[in-house]
């Protein structure tokens, strides 16, 4: 009789593993604006007022934000019967729209069994803590740095992977094929 193999559960960040970043935008303006400053604990900020959300919607829209090419040709590549493939956003619920949008253009929105948004605005770390939890992944991309150790730190049985440019998703290649 054939032994059953287990399918590999990965998660995967949008922002920063499969979405660019903004193009002219430093990464250390970003962090700026949504980051808590480095001495502080690991805290996101939630732009709460109607122009703070407009100007994140803004800096969302498809066009602004490139696909990371190099990371989703390594996703298509999982694409298996031996691979489940999650998206597991921090992005908050009022940037739904321009999420779902980004996938339809650039035609991914069936590579995932599932993408699960922020729809309740925790703590983006807290609410990917909650949700590899649920769907009991067994890998993670991740590119910040301070996220990563974070949920490492509290799942020491799962792999967690910093993605970056020095460090992109086929660096990793070789945990997969």
């Amino acid at each position: 009789m054939e032994e059953e193999r287990k399918i590999i559960r990965i998660g995967f960040d949008l922002d920063g593993v499969i979405v660019g970043k903004p193009p002219l935008v430093p990464k250390g303006l970003i962090e700026f604006l949504v980051k808590k400053p480095a001495n502080a604990s690991l805290h996101f900020r939630f732009p709460k007022s109607c122009l703070e959300q407009y100007v994140r919607k803004l800096s969302h829209f498809y066009l602004f934000r490139p696909p990371l090419r190099q990371n989703i040709n390594f996703i298509k590549k999982l694409n298996s019967k031996k691979y489940e493939l999650y998206i597991v956003s921090g992005r908050y619920s009022f940037l739904t729209s321009e999420t779902d949008c980004w996938l339809k253009k650039r035609g991914l929105g069936n590579l995932f069994k599932a993408v699960f948004i922020n729809l309740g605005n925790e703590q983006p770390h807290l609410f990917k803590e909650r949700i590899i939890k649920e769907l009991n992944l067994d890998y993670f991309f991740e590119d910040d740095e301070e996220t990563k150790e974070y949920l490492q730190e509290r799942f020491k049985e799962k792999k967690f992977f910093l993605v970056s440019k020095k460090f992109p998703l086929p660096f990793y290649e070789n945990n997969f094929f």
